[in-house]
């Protein structure tokens, strides 16, 4: 299950700010790409996961981070300074045995990316092609997961959210500081409201006519709405923005935080990173009704510029555990790795990060301790450079600045690798003093043994 939050210029007494925690399924590894600027001929058709639709003249330039199996993203920032995430929301909406194939919610949100220049677009995009070709699809890995989705639009001045159901849609502008969840937000708020929606709840007894129309209240499935703990989550994330808004200003550092937490319970000694619901913004599995989604494998911060956004991800599972490291668009990642797949394998980023995350969730409190303050320096000096880097950037000419960008962020990516394996050495000789629980340790023991790992 998914956390997403936004932080308009209001709030944050800067720039436009976007965090995401993509949950998925444990080992369902993830990959950051910057896919260029490309065109495309007259009739050409795209390939999405499941369908195909015709492309458009030329995309933008895009820095997505997706499951390693599909076309479609999880989260993103393009070249104009849009960033898109989405989250599963559980609608009453159920797809007929024969329908046709569909747009996953991770596709919409790579189409959006794609082919929008601001949130304004991308809403227009994402609500044309949900009417169209539907959405929905399955979005499992293991097993089939079907779900409908939330959206999380924002530029540097806009941001909005679009929630669905089936081909039904509503779409809400945002105001202050926001999260979104697995759970319906938009109630009777909404600023536009697919044609058919309300009738369509009507004609099913899921609202009434001579009422005001509760688009959440409509469409929204109680049941498993209620066991994706969605609404504990965006309350919480929204708590924690607005008690730092309190003190004078929003900025990304805070906003890895709340990707990092782990509730009120997170700071009690001896806490645990186990359970049976996804409770937490910091997801770490777990053998729950939720397992399929109860990981958090990717995290992404960006401050929103349309001229040059400032972007940080994880690279791989777990914020608290991981250091976020930064990412330009326009000059590419800094090195070429393959890409990952659900087999373990220590060429790829995913899984060196994902080597450390199972170090440390043995015992959590007390191997994270044994880097969790380096980490955080490390992080604040990286934040510093590339600060400095974006200022000497902005009046240099195109080929001096993409090789300035360059320079920086290999020579980020190197520091963060040193780091990476000083730690993961750390975590791994840390003594444990206490495991988590049974049902967890077997999970992750499951977990192991499909990915060709050492078990926990």
């Amino acid at each position: 299950m998914c956390d997403t939050m936004v932080v308009p210029p209001a709030v944050s007494g800067g720039a436009m700010l976007f965090a995401k925690n993509s949950d998925r399924e444990g080992s369902e590894a993830q990959v950051i790409e910057v896919h260029r600027r490309r065109r495309a001929a007259p009739g050409a058709m795209l390939h999405a996961t499941y369908l195909s639709l015709p492309e458009v003249y030329e995309t933008a330039a895009v820095l997505i981070c997706r499951p390693y199996w599909m076309w479609g993203a999880e989260m993103g920032v393009n070249e104009h300074g849009l960033a898109i995430g989405n989250e599963a929301v559980f609608s009453r909406v159920r797809p007929a045995k024969d329908a046709a194939p569909a747009l996953s919610g991770m596709d919409l949100v790579r189409l959006g990316l794609e082919r929008a220049r601001s949130a304004e677009s991308a809403v227009a995009v994402i609500t044309t092609l949900v009417e169209r070709y539907g959405q929905g699809a399955d979005g499992g890995h293991s097993r089939p997961f079907h779900y409908d989705s939330a959206f999380l639009i924002a530029d540097s001045r806009d941001a909005f959210v679009v929630e669905t159901a089936g081909q039904h849609w509503a779409v809400e502008r945002v105001t202050g500081a926001r999260a979104i969840s697995n759970a319906y937000s938009i109630h009777g708020r909404f600023e536009r409201l697919s044609g058919n929606a309300k009738a369509f709840a009507v004609e099913r007894g899921w609202a009434r006519a001579d009422a005001p129309f509760d688009f959440a209240r409509a469409f929204a499935d109680p049941f498993r709405s209620f066991a994706a703990r969605g609404r504990q989550r965006a309350c919480r994330a929204r708590g924690l923005i607005d008690a730092q808004a309190a003190k004078g200003s929003v900025h990304l550092r805070d906003l890895m935080g709340v990707l990092r937490d782990h509730g009120p319970r997170g700071h009690r000694a001896g806490w645990r990173p186990d359970g049976l619901l996804p409770s937490s913004i910091c997801a770490h599995g777990g053998h729950g009704p939720a397992r399929r989604a109860a990981q958090t494998t990717m995290s992404l911060v960006a401050a929103l510029d349309r001229a040059l956004s400032e972007i940080w991800a994880t690279g791989g599972s777990a914020p608290c555990t991981a250091l976020f490291r930064p990412f330009f668009i326009e000059t590419g990642l800094p090195v070429a790795e393959p890409a990952p797949t659900d087999r373990a394998d220590g060429a790829c980023l995913w899984w060196r990060q994902e080597r450390l995350h199972r170090a440390v969730i043995q015992d959590h409190g007390s191997r994270l301790a044994l880097y969790a303050p380096a980490r955080d320096a490390l992080e604040v000096a990286l934040m510093a450079e590339i600060e400095r880097a974006r200022a000497a950037a902005a009046d240099r000419p195109a080929a001096e600045r993409r090789h300035l960008l360059s320079q920086v962020g290999q020579a980020a990516w190197t520091v963060a690798e040193d780091a990476l394996a000083r730690w993961t050495r750390i975590a791994e000789d840390g003594p444990i003093a206490r495991r988590p629980g049974a049902l967890f340790r077997y999970h992750w023991r499951h977990l192991a043994k499909r990915a060709h790992t050492q078990p926990m």
